[in-house]
């Protein structure tokens, strides 16, 4: 097999696809993790209405395929309410409704791991229960929440590549443009699964060390 030299002269526009990749999921995971709390705690409160909430959003974007969310986000937030959302925006947003559908789940699993004889003590000593939460229950949450976090992070950028189909540039859509530039396909497709691979086994390498430090046991 010969590799097309003409590909590699356009390494720049692979390495910042690849950055603009890391940047968006990372900034949805950021974002959908900080969403993705507020919901976990929603859905265990004690308030019906906030856990039916909850549920509905949670269980609602986990089950639309992100191609459908990136088509509502740029043409049907536009269609519907009269904004012109930019592929960035519309990117960011449609990953950051999957993102924290699945923090939701994660972040609620790692709450849920803390004796609830933790939260009776605490209270017992005279703390209240926003002192509960920051001193007892999130550090302990969140040396469980860091590991599966890791696997939300990988699934957000494998989805980023679907933001191609609005027109937003990240690694997939600069590697279209290299295939349409120089006519090679294999080669350009290569690539771009080549540096996926390395981005996530190299994730799901620190997600492993993450668990292995904490040394949470399933």
């Amino acid at each position: 097999m010969q590799f097309d030299d003409n590909v590699a002269h356009y390494w720049r526009f692979f390495l910042s696809g690849t950055m603009t990749t890391l940047w968006i999921s990372w900034l949805a995971l950021m974002l959908g993790g900080a969403i993705g709390a507020i919901i976990a705690h929603m859905r265990l409160s004690r308030v019906g209405w906030l856990r039916a909430v909850a549920i509905v959003y949670t269980e609602f974007f986990r089950s639309i395929p992100p191609l459908m969310l990136f088509f509502f986000c740029y043409y049907g937030i536009s269609y519907a309410l009269g904004l012109n959302l930019n592929p960035f925006t519309s990117a960011t947003l449609a990953l950051t409704l999957t993102a924290s559908s699945l923090m939701a789940e994660v972040v609620r699993a790692g709450i849920e791991s803390v004796g609830r004889g933790q939260w009776l003590a605490a209270i017992s000593a005279g703390m209240t229960p926003l002192q509960v939460f920051r001193y007892v229950i999130w550090p302990q949450a969140l040396r469980v929440c860091l590991p599966p976090a890791t696997g939300v992070y990988i699934s957000t950028l494998k989805d980023s590549s679907v933001a191609s189909v609005i027109g937003y540039i990240e690694l997939t859509r600069s590697g279209l443009l290299i295939r349409e530039t120089t006519g090679s396909s294999f080669d350009v497709f290569l690539i771009i699964a080549t540096i996926y691979f390395v981005i996530n086994y190299g994730l799901s390498l620190c997600g492993g060390a993450l668990e292995r430090r904490f040394r949470i046991v399933h």
